[in-house]
């Protein structure tokens, strides 16, 4: 697998470049970590997250120092650092060059996180990259211990319903919880409107795992929140189909308007 990490050097960042690696590290995959500076700030090579020191600290290499070790991970890295003024735009045109997987990045809710998410880069980014996208929130909580490199997944919410479909946010779900090596945990399928409307998923057993489906009414956004916080949800999942109408062209789309709001990491995935 291929991922691909865009960072902005901000303590948010550095959370989200502890998930990816971790990811990278159980899915024996190569990592890309990108910087775009503003132009007018130059970046040192050594400001960029360290691969070998973390995996060093986290008990899984016997030093930074340790390339034979990385090797042995089977973890690729390349770390990229450009100029420019438009991080989307630098972000998407070395995307089209060299094609991922799967996008991790911080996501900040209130606006007040350095300057990537001032830009509004997060979404934008996710949009305009169109593959599976882990928002990890500058607050709040992720799903891994930093300091020791222990995941913690136990509980994953998908809300589904019949546009956009959520087959691959479901098959993104099962995957995550098979990568992480999680032995036991609730699958919800949330549902918001009624038990009309809810889609007819049959979904193949998961050892350990307990699904559950569950419909609510109400405001959708609204709803997934209180249901993310209800549960107590580790990571939710979403099928996304981008923007489609001109109040969303306002707002956001539901994806980007729980990912601003809710306090778990959210996997977005195109339907």
């Amino acid at each position: 697998m291929r991922i691909f990490h865009p960072t902005d050097l901000g303590s948010g960042s550095d959370r989200a470049f502890l998930h990816a690696l971790r990811i990278a590290v159980n899915t024996r995959s190569a990592i890309t970590i990108m910087h775009v500076t503003d132009g007018d700030d130059e970046t040192d090579w050594s400001e960029m997250p360290g691969v070998r020191s973390t995996l060093a600290k986290w008990g899984l290499l016997s030093d930074a120092h340790d390339m034979e070790g990385l090797k042995q991970l089977g973890v690729g890295v390349r770390k990229v650092i450009l100029d420019g003024r438009d991080p989307v735009g630098a972000c998407l045109e070395y995307l089209e060059e060299h094609p991922t997987d799967l996008v991790v990045m911080a996501a900040h809710g209130n606006g007040t996180g350095r300057q990537w998410f001032k830009r509004k880069v997060a979404a934008p980014l996710a949009r305009g990259a169109g593959e599976p996208t882990l928002f990890i929130p500058y607050e709040g909580k992720g799903f891994l211990d930093v300091a020791t490199g222990k995941v913690a997944v136990r509980r994953v919410l998908v809300p589904v319903s019949m546009d956009p479909h959520p087959k691959n946010a479901i098959e993104m779900a099962y995957r995550l919880i098979t990568a992480l090596e999680q032995p036991q945990g609730v699958l919800t399928l949330l549902h918001v409107g009624d038990e009309a409307s809810a889609p007819h998923i049959e979904l193949p057993p998961l050892n350990g795992w307990k699904v559950e489906h569950v419909v609510r009414p109400g405001d959708v956004v609204g709803t997934i929140v209180h249901m993310a916080e209800a549960t107590s949800a580790d990571v939710l999942v979403m099928a996304t189909k981008g923007r489609d109408g001109f109040l969303d062209a306002l707002r956001g789309t539901q994806t980007e308007q729980v990912v601003r709001t809710v306090n778990c990491p959210v996997l977005a995935v195109p339907a």
